[in-house]
């Protein structure tokens, strides 16, 4: 909390003068869900023996916005507290151990800043509980013109993809996460030239410490995002550049159809460019969008995640451990205020099926209610891909609220 008070002292005052917007926003969340270990899970090498377990959840953001011209300042301030003996397992060989790993999924994303460098954030867990602060956006923006500059820790928005979006490496998909308005932050510089009224260029400069441990040297990334609409059907988006220590190249095209949206996105990355133990990588999607009726919405997205054989089996990087993937999510309104999700996940290759059903009410203007069940009926039977072994039955419930 001692992160954001800086922040707020400077907001406070700016209400006072005249000239200037500024917009105070935020959310608050408290869950609780009920999990059913994979018995898989309890055999070595995982070691996850436990069996059933309670885990709490409170979280929240805090959003400020100050506009004067064509200048704006904007931060957010993420808040988290979760509460489960799944943080203290018992020791092994008289061994104290980490926390048990299906906490990293319950807590999707766990990792709230994708390129860091400002370390604006803490992480203290203590017994049975953890208690996360973080600054995951601080950023100042300068329009004029055809050109925008930000400098600072940005969001970086962009990509089609709601389950898996290749492309797009500095936010992570949450459309599977039971956690809602979350994004990651990215430390550095951005440049955006509108060429015309078709073409769109974002140039990225970012830094991140932690790859491979810090030892003094920040890894960069040198990037290029550009968007072009073609027609008033077809949009083309480019990406190439230097990140996390390999070269990236790829693209999606979407076509805009009468009553639906398809897409594609393909994205090659070489081996490590400082030679360490690393293979090349190429990841494909393909989506289609819908409004079947004016209550029903259909999307559907599959594609191939080439599997990157040196990443350790825990790390979740792109939330679902699938390989050759196919899923289908439907959102029904049943009633102006309550609306049901069911989306299937299914890995070709292994038979690993994760299921995921909602259900959200709006209590009032400002609160919703929302029932979510994460069940895996198919567990895979590939016996190298341990992640998926470690994927839980979950029921829970939650209470969302805005301002």
């Amino acid at each position: 909390m001692k992160k954001i008070i800086p922040f707020l002292a400077f907001l406070t005052p700016t209400i006072l003068f005249a000239g200037i917007d500024v917009d105070l926003s935020g959310n608050l969340e408290g869950q609780f869900r009920h999990s059913q270990n994979n018995k898989e899970a309890k055999d070595p090498p995982l070691y996850q023996d436990w069996d059933q377990e309670n885990f709490y959840l409170l979280y929240g953001n805090l959003n400020g916005k100050v506009e004067l011209g064509n200048s704006r300042i904007e931060a957010n301030w993420f808040g988290r507290f979760s509460q489960s003996e799944l943080y203290n397992p018992p020791p092994l060989y008289g061994v104290k151990r980490d926390s048990y790993l299906a906490t990293t999924i319950y807590t999707f994303p766990n990792k709230l800043v994708a390129r860091d460098v400002f370390q604006l954030q803490s992480v203290d867990q203590n017994g049975n509980h953890q208690i996360e602060s973080v600054l995951n956006k601080f950023y100042y923006e300068w329009d004029y013109e055809e050109h925008r500059f930000m400098a600072g820790r940005m969001y970086v928005n962009y990509g089609l993809g709601e389950i898996f979006n290749p492309i797009n490496p500095f936010n992570q998909p949450t459309g599977l996460t039971a956690i809602s308005q979350v994004a990651q932050g990215n430390d550095g510089f951005s440049f955006t030239f509108f060429a015309d009224e078709k073409h769109t260029i974002q140039f990225l400069l970012l830094g991140d410490k932690r790859i491979e441990g810090y030892d003094g040297q920040i890894d960069r990334t040198l990037w290029a995002h550009g968007e072009y609409q073609y027609n008033d059907s077809i949009q083309l988006d480019y990406v190439i550049g230097e990140d996390q220590n390999r070269q990236k190249v790829g693209g999606q095209v979407s076509f805009q159809l009468e009553e639906a949206l398809v897409f594609s996105q393909v994205l090659y990355q070489s081996e490590n460019v400082k030679n360490e133990p690393s293979n090349d990588l190429f990841d494909i999607l393909l989506g289609y969008d819908e409004q079947l009726t004016s209550k029903w919405h259909l999307r559907v997205e599959g594609g191939h995640q080439k599997k990157n054989n040196y990443a350790t089996f825990n790390s979740f990087e792109r939330f679902l451990p699938t390989e050759y993937f196919l899923a289908v999510s439907n959102l029904y309104e049943v009633h102006p205020l309550m609306k049901i999700n069911a989306t299937i996940i299914n890995d070709i290759k292994s038979g690993f099926t994760y299921l995921i059903g909602k259900g959200t009410y709006n209590l009032t203007k400002n609160t919703e209610a929302e029932f979510f069940g994460y069940v895996p009926v198919g567990t895979g039977d590939e016996p190298e891909n341990l992640a998926q072994k470690l994927v839980t039955t979950d029921l829970g419930v939650g209470l969302r609220m805005f301002f």
